[in-house]
């Protein structure tokens, strides 16, 4: 397909332009002999290369290449692999010929069809103009089009068009199909996703095992800067081969609705996936309401060195504002005093200290009360009553057997396979009661023999998500003067 070919005399007035000049004879330029090869910019696109091979690209080169030499023509080629025409993406090779035309270092393009150059009329009328200013020549291996008549310009208009229908419809195809796999579990062909092998169905056992662990860490109480260390210490790369460097990584990872058996869609889960879930869905579902929440996103961070910092609000604000920590002049010892400062205003200043042993005492009382284990039981359970009633008949039977086996009614071996049995029972309706947000991260505190021992060892991470879970802290100012300091100006409100 040809645009408009001068003749020689014509081209050569504007060849300090071009610094181009065809050579050979050309039949549609009327048989003008040239003296020079005029270069073509050779463009290969294909839409969608899934397995990489180019396979495409190579048909359309070596046809268009012999199309150049049928013409005399020098190619230079231009290519555009597994990159769509249709969505207005960015085409690297296709904005470097247009700049190659615009600067005169080619006066050709060759394309093996129409539809590899353009799929948007947008576009099509953008190169339209490119040809008019610059004479370009344009041909395709299945017929030449001259864009400099109007009933060229209208043929590669109405075939743009139809292109652009077509891979509209090709689109709806391809999202109703990709609607229907989801819906039936299938698994979507992208790239190899964490815990699992290449085909999305075969679980990869030492990255399973990882992810397991971390997501008992992140309903822990453990930041995802601190999941993405443990994962990277050990020895774990991303599916791209990289170390989990980013908190967004690991974030990704873990919201990723597949690991727990769920299928997802646009991201909406659809229904149940057809491949082998690495966590239980209800643990995925816990780690998701964790992810999702903002005040997550906004607190986290590698900096998180104390406490309260981001964490506690500033109670002259009353807005929602958190404190930062800040340090004032170093003691006599050289050790310079922490204070939560508010974030925004210079109107408070707590010590930090006293703030966090104010929380921690406060929290490890709440820890250690007999009504403890309540906290661990979900009151969201809509057979909660009868659950309660359950565990409740079990425990008196429980303590009716400790009684019989007192009053001589029933032997030891008796005593210890019936509690056996019973303590079999109560934790699987406690297990049914648990709330699935709160157990992972503070059953091993409420049952604890010293909660006090077990809250200085689970760590900063743990320890603030604790207190996120239960209490809203406020600081409030410490009073005028040297007035002293008061639990009450560490305001911590339960959360329900």
């Amino acid at each position: 397909m040809t645009s408009r070919l001068q003749p020689t005399s014509e081209l050569s007035m504007q060849g300090e332009k071009h610094r181009l000049r065809p050579r050979g004879t050309d039949q549609r330029a009327g048989g003008v002999p040239y003296s020079t090869p005029m270069r073509a910019g050779m463009y290969l696109r294909q839409s969608k290369d899934r397995y990489g091979t180019g396979l495409a690209v190579a048909r359309q080169r070596e046809d268009c290449l012999r199309l150049c030499s049928d013409r005399g023509w020098e190619p230079v080629e231009y290519i555009d692999n597994d990159v769509s025409a249709h969505d207005g993406r960015r085409r690297p090779a296709y904005e470097r010929m247009l700049a190659d035309v615009e600067g005169g270092h080619i006066a050709a393009v060759v394309v093996w069809d129409l539809d590899r150059l353009h799929r948007r009329p947008v576009e099509l009328e953008h190169f339209i103009e490119l040809a008019d200013r610059h004479g370009l020549a344009l041909a395709t291996v299945s017929g030449d089009t001259d864009l400099g008549t109007d009933s060229g310009r209208l043929f590669a208009r109405v075939k743009g068009a139809v292109a652009r229908s077509e891979g509209e419809r090709k689109s709806a195809r391809q999202k109703r199909a990709a609607l229907q796999a989801a819906q039936l579990g299938k698994p979507h062909s992208s790239s190899r996703p964490f815990g699992y092998e290449r085909d999305g169905m075969t679980i990869r056992a030492d990255e399973a095992e990882a992810l397991l662990g971390a997501y008992r860490n992140l309903l822990a109480g453990r930041s995802l800067t601190g999941i993405a260390r443990d994962l990277t210490a050990a020895g774990f790369l991303t599916p791209k081969g990289n170390p989990f460097r980013h908190n967004n990584v690991i974030r990704t990872i873990l919201a990723n609705p597949r690991n727990g058996g769920l299928r997802a869609y646009r991201g909406e889960i659809v229904g149940a996936a057809a491949w082998p879930s690495i966590v239980p869905e209800e643990t995925w579902r816990a780690a998701h309401v964790l992810l999702s929440d903002p005040q997550r996103h906004k607190n986290e961070s590698t900096a998180r060195r104390w406490l309260l910092g981001g964490l506690a609000l500033c109670g002259r604000c009353d807005d929602g504002t958190t404190v930062r920590v800040n340090y004032r002049e170093p003691d006599a010892a050289g050790i310079p005093a922490r204070v939560y400062r508010c974030r925004r205003h210079a109107h408070l200043s707590r010590a930090a200290d006293f703030c966090d042993w104010r929380v921690s005492e406060r929290v490890i009382a709440r820890l250690s009360r007999d009504d403890a284990r309540d906290l661990l039981v979900d009151d969201r359970q809509p057979d909660l009553a009868a659950l309660r009633a359950e565990a409740d008949v079990l425990r008196i039977r429980l303590d009716q057997l400790a009684e019989a086996h007192a009053d001589g009614t029933i032997t030891l071996s008796q005593l210890r396979t019936g509690s056996e049995r019973l303590r079999g029972k109560l934790a699987d309706v406690e297990a049914r009661m648990v709330h699935v947000d709160r157990a992972p991260l503070l059953a091993d505190l409420v049952t604890a023999e010293d909660v006090r021992k077990a809250w200085e060892a689970a760590g900063l991470d743990r320890q603030r998500a604790v207190v996120s879970l239960l209490y809203t802290v406020t600081l409030l100012p410490r009073g005028p003067g040297r007035a002293p300091l008061s639990v009450e100006s560490v305001r911590m409100e339960p959360k329900t």
